[in-house]
């Protein structure tokens, strides 16, 4: 977002076709800053425990306390929370040096989290720990779970699948079952060391020269194989087909589509009989108000769409801020392909200008306890 910002400057200075190549990369940059999901990508390290040290790549974590007790420990978490707008957030830990014992615990952690103790021996906190094998959730005791850990190699991870509303870790890859299920929120990845000389580093997955140990992707696949199965089997009337159908083509605004869907399969006009409701008439003008935005859009009037829908719809730029970006990056590509070049130009630096300067904010600012946002990041599969 950053880079599209101050190439703004040197638009002007652009031929046609550099303008064009320009434009399109910039759009491409302003929907990467809003679609990605705002996940974890390092440790945060003005939460981090003073037990540890956090080097400079913000993913490696050392112990250099003592562990003489149970409130030394030396936990870190991550700078962002999982998004709630993935199905799976997933991130790992490599154990570089085991220290003294393997005393360490991965797993995760409200944003209240004590950094002086073990994930999971802390209310709204899940842990799995190296030196037992055991599970722990607002207990100092644990349950049984897998096998022990500590072996420097080991690569551990954890996950979250919000669309099972389970917790699960893997040990090297090898998925090791459910750990926890129905989480309250979206928790923030939280490692804790308690033995001389732990060293371990972090993997969110956002580096793609650093592959992920434990293939997602797969866990994805199978979660929708399983969803797609579970959803064929549930009987459907053509009636509900037909409403289904019906009801997207309005919400679109695609009124031909829709006149003739309803002619082909004999529907009744909702709209066509006398004495139409208020609720009727708003929702007919609603339709017809969606088509024309569409027709203004696909006829390269992008203005006067945008303008049609800040006054049709007031509220939806506020609720979808992501849709008046597509449309402003769509509108100064029209006013090139227009040939219109320095309108382009006075468009890319006050309106597009400030545009970028919002997207750029908005990802930087870290996320709030059990909020998502739009920026980049973390392991996780897309919803």
């Amino acid at each position: 977002c950053l880079s599209a910002e101050c190439r703004l400057d040197s638009v002007g200075d652009s031929t046609g076709q550099e303008q064009m190549s320009l434009a399109m990369e910039m759009q491409e940059e302003v929907d990467s800053c809003n679609l990605k999901d705002a996940g974890p990508s390092e440790v945060n390290t003005t939460k981090a425990s003073h037990l540890v040290k956090v080097h400079k790549d913000k993913l490696t974590v050392t112990y250099n306390g003592k562990a003489n007790h149970n409130h030394d420990v030396g936990a870190v978490q991550s700078n962002r929370a999982f998004s709630h707008n993935v199905v799976i957030g997933y991130f790992e830990m490599t154990i570089l040096n085991p220290g003294e014992r393997a005393c360490m615990a991965i797993g995760l952690g409200n944003n209240s989290f004590n950094t002086t103790r073990h994930p999971g021996w802390e209310p709204e906190s899940y842990g799995y720990h190296g030196d037992d094998g055991r599970k722990f959730h607002n207990s100092s005791r644990g349950e049984p779970y897998a096998v022990k850990y500590g072996v420097a190699g080991d690569v551990i991870g954890c996950g979250i699948n919000f669309a099972t509303r389970q917790i699960f870790y893997t040990k090297n890859g090898k998925y090791l079952g459910t750990a926890f299920t129905d989480p309250v929120h979206s928790y923030y990845p939280t490692v804790g060391l308690h033995s001389t000389g732990e060293k371990v580093r972090l993997n969110f997955g956002s580096d793609p020269k650093v592959p992920l140990e434990f293939n997602v992707d797969d866990m994805l696949h199978e979660h929708r194989h399983h969803m797609l199965a579970t959803i064929s089997q549930v009987p459907i009337s053509m009636t509900d087909v037909n409403a289904l159908v019906r009801s997207y083509l309005e919400h679109e605004g695609y009124s031909d589509a829709l006149s003739s869907f309803v002619n082909s399969a004999a529907l009744p006009e909702q709209h066509a009989r006398t004495g139409m409701g208020k609720e009727d008439e708003e929702k007919a003008m609603s339709e017809r108000r969606r088509s024309e935005i569409r027709m203004m859009i696909t006829d390269g009037r992008v203005a006067a769409a945008r303008s049609t829908c800040e006054m049709s719809f007031p509220s939806l730029f506020e609720k979808q801020p992501l849709a008046r970006a597509e449309l402003l990056c769509q509108e100064f590509l029209e006013l090139l392909i227009s040939g219109k070049s320095t309108e382009a130009v006075l468009f890319a630096r006050s309106v597009l200008g400030a545009l970028l300067k919002t997207s750029s904010a908005a990802a930087a600012a870290p996320v709030e306890h059990g909020e998502s946002a739009a920026a980049a990041g973390g392991s996780s599969g897309g919803g």
